[in-house]
């Protein structure tokens, strides 16, 4: 039997640390586009472009409308309301009217986080009648005003 007694004459030393470098970078490339990540967003369904038009009674839409400063309005209400009280009106339209869409309608030049109040404040009244044993299908409608 012949025995194998060849040794390579490489080192490590011949390999060198920059062909590391190149390796680990394509691993973590490979890595990246290959790997799939969850749709993260909120969970609303908008309405296609070729929906249909449906005549609403008026009892059954609660506007709530954010200016430009951030201030938050109740159908078309003079006076601002506070984002406690737009809670507790809620709450009591919901209980009282399952029909009821309410619209959230944003100035453009209003602060982000004004219309994500309001749309939290809903989703919390939506969850707060659910726990207390009142379902009610989540009707939202999310409008930009326009500019004259």
């Amino acid at each position: 039997m012949a025995m194998f007694s060849r040794r390579s004459k490489i080192s490590a030393d011949m390999v060198g640390d920059s062909a590391m470098s190149d390796v680990a970078f394509l691993l973590l490339i490979f890595f990246i586009v290959s790997t799939t990540f969850p749709e993260i967003g909120l969970p609303l369904i908008l309405p296609s472009a070729q929906g249909e038009v449906k005549q609403i009674k008026r009892e059954n839409v609660m506007q709530v409308v954010t200016a430009r400063s951030g201030a938050h309005f109740i159908n078309l209400e003079v006076e601002p309301t506070e984002l406690s009280q737009i809670r507790v009106l809620l709450k009591e339209r919901l209980a009282e009217n399952e029909n009821l869409i309410i619209s959230i309608e944003t100035h453009p030049e209003a602060p982000y986080g004004s219309m994500v109040e309001v749309l939290d404040t809903v989703w919390v009244v939506y969850d707060e009648l659910r726990l207390e044993g009142i379902k009610r299908e989540k009707r939202i409608s999310l409008k930009a005003l326009e500019l004259e």
